[in-house]
């Protein structure tokens, strides 16, 4: 989907003081549920005695400010010191950090170091990575051969992206058999002794799946003016996610109203608005759908950043919902910043997680591209929040001031269409209803 390269040998440092297992498993649901403070107060004296597993645990928390404020070089030395200890996803995550910039000075070789070592102990995300990486060779030397098989093997070990990468690889036979020989003669090579670091138990460690994020109250404001829309013609039965902008107007992502390249008609477009365990507060048909003029739709496995900055749609809803709408407003970057280091930004959507009822996501962060036309969020996402707004208070008012296009989920980075895009369009279409009323 994105193609975002960001990309280790250290020595094991000292003897764990492995946590109780039960212990960190019912941390890791407290703060799945919402219970944050909870969870933070069984995995602190878990990471103070040097459970690395603990030790991640409490550097996610940091980073996404679950709990406390989002404090990234917090994140970045509990990250440190799990991965010194040989614990493989947070590696990754250090990885990502210094890939990203968060907290500390974005260091791409850096970033391949702390890749490189959980990639060796068989990590999917940074074998992904790193395969990139060395396509690419602007970091690490250009190997096309071992590049390839990295790819190949994350994509075995469940890395969407991966297989897309893979089809555009060029190899001549010759190297495509070396690349097979790689694959078939690799072997992990885990780096902590003790078997509860080497090979964790998923449910005591966060970030390792989607199923995360507090469960909104669909009947508050502006959870209420949020649902679900549905395409009668989708051939995969998804959806995405709305925002109620006027009694008649919803702002959602453009992709969400094409199936594959053709456009769907109005009438198979529906809007469910605060959706509560599938039966929505409100909801209506769609009369007219508005896309961006520049936005050109394309298989989602050529899908490309230029896609995401104008992958915004307003659909005309037949009827009035009495929900109350959102406002759009559009953000400057100092704007934006402000409202990071405040920690109002957030997200609303139904992900696969739980499809019909509202999660929210908080104390995002988002910034802009230099040509201030894509917003890049540092969130969590899911398959279904397509279409979700990126939220911010601004004067004490949640607007939205962008609209989830993609994610790269092995940068943990969100990519949306920002409102400087597509607020005009919100003003007209507004305009044009109220004069049609009269």
């Amino acid at each position: 989907m994105i193609r975002t390269i960001a990309l280790v040998l250290a020595v094991w440092l000292a003897a764990i003081v492995p946590g109780s297992a039960a212990e960190l498993e019912e941390a890791v649901a407290a703060a799945a549920n919402g219970q944050h403070a909870m969870a933070m107060r069984r995995l602190m004296p878990l990471a103070a005695k040097g459970d690395a597993r603990a030790q991640f645990d409490v550097g996610f928390m940091q980073a996404f400010g679950w709990g406390v404020p989002r404090n990234p070089a917090e994140a970045m030395a509990w990250y440190r010191k799990a991965a010194d200890q040989g614990l493989a996803v947070a590696q990754h995550y250090l990885g990502v950090v210094y890939y990203n910039g968060e907290g500390v000075a974005r260091d791409h070789g850096e970033a391949s170091r702390w890749f490189s070592r959980a990639a060796a102990q068989g990590f999917a995300q940074s074998q992904y990575m790193l395969g990139l990486m060395m396509l690419d060779g602007r970091v690490v030397a250009q190997d096309v051969v071992q590049g390839y098989a990295w790819l190949v093997m994350a994509g075995r070990n469940g890395v969407r992206s991966a297989g897309r990468e893979v089809q555009r690889v060029a190899l001549s036979e010759a190297q495509r058999r070396q690349a097979e020989q790689a694959i078939a003669a690799w072997r992990p090579k885990p780096e902590a002794a003790d078997s509860g670091i080497a090979n964790p138990r998923p449910e005591q460690l966060l970030g390792l799946d989607r199923h995360i994020g507090e469960v909104v109250d669909p009947t508050a404001w502006p959870a209420s003016s949020i649902g679900v829309v549905t395409v009668a013609q989708y051939s995969t039965g998804g959806s995405c996610t709305g925002t109620l902008v006027a009694p008649r107007l919803v702002l959602t992502a453009a992709h969400c109203v094409f199936n594959g390249v053709a456009q769907v008609s109005p009438g198979n477009v529906h809007f469910l608005a605060g959706m509560n365990k599938g039966t929505p507060a409100a909801s209506s048909i769609a009369d007219k759908l508005i896309v961006a003029p520049d936005f050109a739709p394309i298989q989602h496995d050529k899908w490309s950043l230029d896609r995401s900055r104008v992958d915004w749609a307003l659909i005309v809803l037949k009827d009035a919902l009495p929900s109350r709408p959102v406002a759009v407003t559009a953000l400057t970057r100092e704007q934006l910043a402000a409202a990071t280091a405040a920690g109002t930004i957030s997200e609303i959507g139904y992900g696969q997680e739980r499809r019909y009822s509202p999660t929210g996501q908080r104390n995002c962060s988002a910034g802009m591209t230099e040509d201030a036309r894509l917003l890049t969020v540092h969130c969590l996402a899911n398959f279904g929040y397509s279409g979700s707004p990126i939220l911010a208070e601004i004067g004490g008012e949640t607007v939205v001031v962008g609209i989830f296009s993609a994610f790269h989920e092995e940068t943990r980075l969100m990519f949306a269409a920002p409102a400087s895009g597509f607020e005009a369009a919100v003003r007209r279409e507004i305009a044009a209803q109220s004069a049609s009323v009269r």
